[in-house]
C-alpha cells in the first residue's frame, strides 16, 4: 500500500514544486482518486455539486465522494502553496455537519483527516500526513480511502482510537511540562529513595539530603526533535447542563440553542429568516411578526438576516418568527443528530406513555442518564452480538450503528413519561429509498421481531421511525433493572434483523 501512495502523491508533489493554482491541484486530486478505485462514471467523484439549503441557500463542496449513491466524505481543496486558515476549516466542518458525514479531508499544503465526533462542538483534526514519497504513514491513508475496503464504521472506529492516542500524548506532554518547570524537586525527590537504598549504610539521610541540595537539576525538551504538536482541542467532560445546538430550515436557514432547563430558544445572530408571512397567517401573528422583523432582522442582498440572537420562550415561538407562520418548533428544529427537539420536552402534559417520574430519587437528571447508557451499553457488550459501541453521553437516547449512513438504531429513555424505548430511526435524507422499501416488508419485519411495531410514530417529520416502546416506572430501581435488560434484548434482536434488511434494499 505504500507504493500506490507513491503513486497517489507523486503528482500533488510535483504540483507543489510548481505551485499550482487550486483549479489545476483540484483536477489532479480527482485524477488520483480513481488510483484508490473511485470512478467517477460510476458517480463516485462528484465535483464541485450545487446542493440546496433550505429553500434559498446552496452550498458547492469541492469534491464528494459517493458509493452506491450515498455520500462517503467530503474534500475540502485548497492550493498546494496555501497555508491553512480556520475558516477553511469552519467551511469543511459545514459541509460535514449539513451532509451528515462523520469524516472530511482537507488537502492543500498537506492532507488531513478530520471528525465530526458527537457532541464536540467543532470537528476534530485526527491525523495529518505530509504531501511526501517519504510519508510512512502513507499505506494508512490508502488503507482507510480505497474504496475496495472503506466502510464509515471502520472510518469513525480509527478516529476513536485517534483521539484516545492523542489524549494520551496529552497527558505524557503534562507530564513532561510538570517535569520541565519544577525539575529540582521532582528529580531531587526521586533520586533520594535510590541513594538511601545503595549507600544508606554509609550515609544518613539528612547527609544524602545535604548532597543533593548542592547539584542543580534542570530539565529541557530535547533538541534534536520539536516537541510534539497537539492537533486536538483538550477533550472536556460534557456539562451536567448543556445548551443544544438546532438548526431550522423550512422556509429559513437558521441556528439556534435550545435551553433544556426553561425549555426557551435563542436564534442565533446571522440566521436568515424567511422575508415573507405564510399565505394562512393570522392578522394577530402577522402584526407580532412585523414587528419581530424590525426589531430584529435587516434586509442584505434580498435575505432577511437576524441582527442579534433573539431569546423565545418556546422553540414554536421562534420556529414561527423563522418560518414566517404558524409552526411546531419541536418538530421544526433540530439538533446536530438531526433529532426533533421533542426528545428533549419536559413541559408536554398529553400523550403520557407511563406514569409519573420521582424526581426527589432523581437530583441530576444528566447523571442519571449517563448511569443508565453505561449500564446499558456494559450490558449490551457483555453479550458479544454487536461489534462496535459508542461511549455514553448524558442524554436521553443512545445510538447504534447498523452499517449504513443515515440509518441507526436510537435508543431512548424517557424519564418524563417514564418509557424506553427502541427504535430504527431513518434520516430524512435517505427516507425516499429506504423507508417504503422496509415498509412493504412490513408484515415479515413484525413477524421476524415477534412484535407489533409502531411505524412512522411521528408522520408530519421527514424522518422516519419505526418502534417499539415499554411502559415503566424508572424511578424504581427493580424496574429500571428490567427495562435495562428488556433494552439489551430488543436492540440485538432490532439490529440483527433490520441491518440485515437495510443491507438487502439496493
Amino acid at each position: 500500500m505504500q507504493e500506490t501512495w507513491k503513486r497517489f502523491v507523486y503528482p500533488l508533489i510535483e504540483d507543489k514544486k510548481q505551485d499550482v493554482e487550486e483549479e489545476a491541484y483540484h483536477r489532479h486530486i480527482e485524477n488520483q482518486l480513481m488510483l484508490l478505485g473511485w470512478e467517477p462514471w460510476k458517480g463516485d467523484i462528484i465535483h464541485k455539486q450545487s446542493l440546496r439549503i433550505g429553500n434559498r441557500n446552496r452550498m458547492e463542496p469541492d469534491i464528494l465522494v459517493a458509493r452506491d449513491n450515498e455520500y462517503q466524505f467530503v474534500i475540502e481543496v485548497k492550493r498546494p502553496g496555501n497555508i491553512q486558515a480556520k475558516e477553511e476549516i469552519t467551511q469543511l466542518e459545514s459541509y460535514m455537519r449539513q451532509l451528515r458525514l462523520d469524516v472530511g479531508i482537507y488537502i492543500g499544503e498537506h492532507i488531513e483527516m478530520f471528525y465530526d465526533k458527537p457532541n464536540m462542538s467543532h470537528v476534530v483534526s485526527v491525523f495529518k500526513w505530509a504531501v511526501d514519497l517519504e510519508e510512512k504513514r502513507g499505506a494508512r491513508f490508502v488503507e482507510l480511502f480505497s474504496k475496495e475496503i472503506f466502510t464509515r464504521e471502520a472510518i469513525v472506529d480509527f478516529c476513536e482510537e485517534r483521539i484516545q492516542e492523542i489524549q494520551r500524548q496529552n497527558s505524557l506532554n503534562e507530564i513532561k511540562r510538570s517535569l520541565i518547570a519544577d525539575a529540582q524537586t521532582q528529580i531531587t525527590e526521586s533520586l533520594k529513595p535510590y541513594l538511601m537504598e545503595k549507600y544508606g549504610s554509609s550515609f544518613s539521610e539528612e547527609e544524602i539530603k545535604g548532597m543533593l541540595a548542592t547539584i542543580r537539576f534542570t530539565a529541557s525538551p530535547d533538541g534534536s526533535q520539536p516537541a510534539p504538536k497537539v492537533i486536538i482541542p483538550k477533550l472536556q467532560p460534557a456539562p451536567k447542563s448543556t445548551l443544544v445546538e438546532c438548526l431550522l430550515t423550512r422556509n429559513a436557514n437558521a441556528n439556534g440553542l435550545f435551553n433544556p432547563a426553561d425549555q426557551s430558544l435563542t436564534v442565533l445572530k446571522g440566521s436568515t429568516v424567511n422575508p415573507i408571512h405564510v399565505p394562512k397567517i393570522s392578522d394577530s401573528n402577522r402584526k407580532k411578526r412585523d414587528k419581530q422583523l424590525a426589531e430584529y432582522t435587516e434586509l442584505k442582498e434580498g435575505k432577511r438576516i437576524v441582527k442579534e440572537d433573539v431569546c423565545f420562550d418556546t422553540p414554536s415561538g421562534a420556529a414561527q418568527f423563522c418560518v414566517g407562520g404558524s409552526a411546531n418548533g419541536w418538530k421544526e428544529w433540530k439538533d446536530a443528530e438531526g433529532r426533533e427537539l421533542d426528545v428533549y420536552r419536559t413541559n408536554d402534559v398529553n400523550h403520557k406513555t407511563g406514569g409519573s417520574f420521582d424526581t426527589n430519587r432523581v437530583t441530576d437528571p444528566h447523571k442519571f442518564q449517563l448511569d443508565f447508557w453505561t449500564r446499558f451499553k456494559t450490558k449490551l457488550e457483555a453479550t458479544g452480538k454487536i461489534p462496535s459501541l459508542q461511549t455514553p453521553q448524558p442524554h436521553n437516547w443512545y445510538d447504534v450503528r447498523i452499517g449504513r449512513s443515515n440509518i441507526l438504531l436510537n435508543n431512548v429513555c424517557n424519564t418524563q413519561k417514564n418509557f424506553v424505548s427502541v427504535r430504527l430511526y431513518i434520516r430524512n435524507q435517505v427516507v425516499d429509498k429506504y423507508y417504503p422499501a422496509l415498509e412493504a416488508k412490513r408484515n415479515d419485519i413484525n413477524q421476524a421481531l415477534g412484535c407489533e411495531l409502531t411505524w412512522d410514530t411521528n408522520p408530519t417529520a421527514k424522518d422516519k421511525t419505526i418502534a417499539l416502546f415499554h411502559k415503566t416506572d424508572l424511578s424504581d430501581p427493580q424496574k429500571m433493572e428490567e427495562a435495562l435488560d428488556w433494552l439489551v434484548q430488543q436492540t440485538i434482536i432490532f439490529y440483527n434483523v433490520f441491518s440485515k434488511e437495510v443491507k438487502g434494499i439496493k
